[in-house]
């Protein structure tokens, strides 16, 4: 019984690396047509529309400008026990999680 259990685990963690790894592709390719809209018009887009990517409430990909220079990207983790990965613009990586806001930098 233990083996099968472990199995199973082993088989769902796999999927689930392979289904994120499939989004994070998506979202690269995304984020090539972000900063070649970038480079052309000289601004991010509003949207994913406006770079010919349907957005969906459904994903995987999301996207949100965060002001005139910066954006995020990111893709849900396939199962609740894993953390979104979002690609921030200002540092021009991925990183595990939504960052913390620091309060006392808005007063």
């Amino acid at each position: 019984m233990k083996v099968y259990k472990l199995f199973f685990i082993l088989l769902f963690s796999m999927l689930t690396i392979s289904c994120t790894s499939k989004n994070i592709k998506k979202a690269n390719q995304i984020i090539n047509k972000i900063e070649n809209y970038r480079k052309l018009k000289h601004v991010i887009p509003n949207n994913l529309n406006a770079i010919g990517v349907k957005e969906t409430e459904e994903g995987p990909v999301y996207y949100k400008k965060v002001d005139s220079l910066n954006y995020m990207v990111w893709v849900q983790a396939e199962s609740s026990i894993g953390e979104s990965k979002i690609y921030y613009s200002d540092t021009q990586k991925w990183e595990n999680g939504f960052r913390e806001v620091d309060k006392s930098k808005s007063k």
